[in-house]
């Protein structure tokens, strides 16, 4: 008989691709119907951020589509950076929340991380 692991393989990735685009799809759309000022793509992490804590772990095939993206995640910052150039005196204007939300971001972001490794390494040692 065939063996279908490679191509089964492939199906899941394929399927788990569809999956990432779906939740972008479903943050732009829950962004769009209650007119929040926050990005579709944040909500639709958020999702899959619950789906996978509900789920207690990453399914190979999402890591397997997540892991050339994380590798190159600087290639997707670019068009962000480069529009701080064109904001730059609308940034000026609102210096202070800039600043405030740059480093609420940050310390959220180190604490999220730090909590993520603490929960993994309890995870392997045990």
């Amino acid at each position: 008989m065939f063996k279908l692991s490679g191509g089964s393989r492939i199906i899941r990735a394929l399927l788990a691709a569809i999956g990432l685009g779906a939740l972008q799809w479903l943050g732009d759309t829950v962004v769009a119907v209650f007119d929040w000022p926050i990005p579709g793509s944040l909500v639709g992490l958020l999702i899959l951020f619950g789906a996978l804590l509900v789920a207690g772990d990453v399914p190979r095939a999402l890591d397997d589509v997540s892991a050339p993206l994380l590798r190159h995640l600087m290639l997707f910052l670019i068009p962000s950076v480069a529009a701080v150039g064109f904001y730059a005196g609308l940034l000026a204007q609102h210096a202070a929340a800039f600043l405030l939300a740059a480093v609420f971001v940050t310390a959220f972001t180190l604490v999220a991380t730090a909590w993520t490794l603490h929960r993994l390494v309890k995870r392997v040692s045990r």
